[in-house]
């Protein structure tokens, strides 16, 4: 399972409810039909039935059985989830969080600097947090650093540029 995101309450009246994206800059919630909604330990299957924006950071999403302003309230909080096999395929030159978060990453000269253990976006790029027992480096993830990414080996090689690694 992947989380996308958090419902953060009723939309109106008739069920919709308020989807804040944990990456608001992503399309992979209007190609799928299916989310998981996660509450209280318990995880139920709905169908999407519609998704259209309301703001930079939200959405309005409707879901199968929820039908009213109750219904859509109860779910508040509830984090949303997707299967990993109805996420869409990343384009060529692309990849999910979640498939770069673990791996290793060494740099030109055969070296290992650590573990991708977070990701995020400083707005211009993403931004790999790549630790080890003894330090942290931020490592940008542009053409000019990221030499190969081997996913299915878990594996990425970096050219550091001048103050990466001081």
């Amino acid at each position: 399972m992947l989380r996308v995101g958090r419902i953060s309450g009723a939309h109106g009246l008739k069920g919709a409810l308020r989807f804040r994206p944990d990456n608001p800059d992503s399309d992979t919630l209007e190609q799928v039909k299916r989310v998981f909604l996660e509450r209280d330990g318990a995880s139920r299957e709905f169908r999407v039935t519609a998704m259209a924006p309301l703001n930079a950071t939200t959405r309005r999403i409707t879901l199968e059985g929820v039908a009213d302003i109750n219904a859509a309230e109860s779910l508040k909080g509830a984090i949303v989830m997707l299967a990993t096999e109805d996420v869409p395929a990343a384009k060529p030159g692309e990849f999910y969080y979640y498939e770069a978060i673990g791996c290793e990453v060494f740099l030109t000269d055969g070296s290992r600097l650590g573990a991708i253990e977070e990701i995020f976006s400083n707005g211009a790029h993403d931004v790999w947090v790549v630790r080890d027992a003894e330090r942290e480096v931020l490592v940008p993830v542009i053409e000019e650093v990221v030499k190969a990414m081997d996913l299915p080996a878990r594996r990425v090689t970096i050219e550091p540029i001048a103050g990466l690694l001081d």
